[in-house]
């Protein structure tokens, strides 16, 4: 795997990332689907949180066995592994944890106590030590009984071996924040939850960017076309695409109008469904949205693979 790199953007975003870990208000905090599915008669469907190779947090939904302990077991699908990583590595997914990392956890009033190894977490820097704590804290926040995450590791006290403060539990953070405003732009900003495909591997990384002005479906859709503007993830939009309008009914379908530049991405199926599900993934984060309808120039646009219209997780593996 070649060497990782923390995108830019993440660094100078440091200090948000790390004042909306402790700061926000619970109704603010940053929630992937929930994961509460059982797929079978001793499997679930969890959300785990990985990083990629330019130091993105990535969520990704993996069936594991429904144990006793089933919060240490998720975390335990965090830690390297030897026989798995060909499979993460083609998706340029990197572990949190180390390979041989002990964990103990336990849960009282909604505050889960990750107890780890010395040495569990390494990094690289102190950006990446902060993201490797936004996995595990996120991971474990998936689960409804989890508000907050207190972590402690062997050998250090009140802060990590690169700086990251574990004095106070954490709780949900928002995700690989990117932001160009000022600081006093940033006093009126508002925040929407994009999703933008990684550069490292396909996978589907959601993104948390501040904006001037409201947080609306449009607002949302028009920076979604304008890319990310970071290193280490890409636009899927065709060159050119127009947003020329979004419509929200009163039964919560939107129905979001791109110029005919946009059904070009049709000649490619895969990279189509991972665009739609990008579209759709950004426009739902809006409580007033159930459904999405796509139009190019006014006209009904059926995406080769309706999954990607109605797919709940962002990113699956076997």
């Amino acid at each position: 795997m070649f060497k990782r790199t923390v995108a830019i953007c993440l660094s100078a975003a440091l200090a948000i990332f790390i004042f909306a870990s402790c700061a926000q208000k619970k109704e603010d905090i940053y929630q992937e689907i929930p994961a509460v599915n059982v797929s079978g008669e001793a499997m679930r469907q969890t959300v785990l949180y990985f990083e990629d190779d330019f130091g993105f947090v990535v969520p990704v939904m993996k069936e594991i066995k429904w144990v006793e302990g089933i919060g240490a077991a998720a975390v335990s699908e965090l830690k390297a592994n030897p026989d798995g990583d060909s499979e993460m590595e083609a998706l340029g997914l990197n572990p949190i944890l180390s390979e041989n990392a002990t964990i103990q956890l336990s849960i009282k009033d909604a505050t889960a106590t990750l107890k780890l190894g010395k040495g569990a977490i390494k990094a690289k820097d102190a950006a990446d030590e902060m993201s490797k704590v936004a996995a595990l804290v996120n991971t474990l926040t998936e689960f409804p009984s989890i508000e907050k995450v207190k972590i402690v590791q062997a050998g250090t006290k009140d802060k990590l071996p690169k700086g990251t403060d574990i004095s106070r539990p954490f709780t949900r953070f928002d995700l690989n924040v990117i932001t160009n405003l000022s600081e006093d732009d940033m006093k009126n900003a508002s925040k929407v939850i994009l999703y933008y495909e990684s550069e490292s591997g396909g996978v589907i990384v959601p993104v948390t960017k501040y904006i001037g002005g409201s947080a609306d479906p449009f607002a949302a859709m028009s920076e979604l076309v304008r890319g990310p503007g970071c290193l280490g993830l890409r636009s899927l939009f065709p060159e050119n695409t127009k947003l020329l309008g979004i419509d929200v009914d009163k039964d919560g379908v939107a129905s979001v109008n791109f110029s005919s530049e946009f059904a070009g991405i049709g000649k490619e199926p895969e990279k189509e469904a991972r665009l739609v599900k990008c579209i759709v993934l950004s426009l739902r984060r809006f409580d007033n949205i159930k459904d999405v309808r796509i139009l190019v120039d006014g006209n009904e646009y059926k995406p080769a693979s309706e999954t990607a219209m109605s797919d709940n997780f962002v990113n699956v593996i076997e």
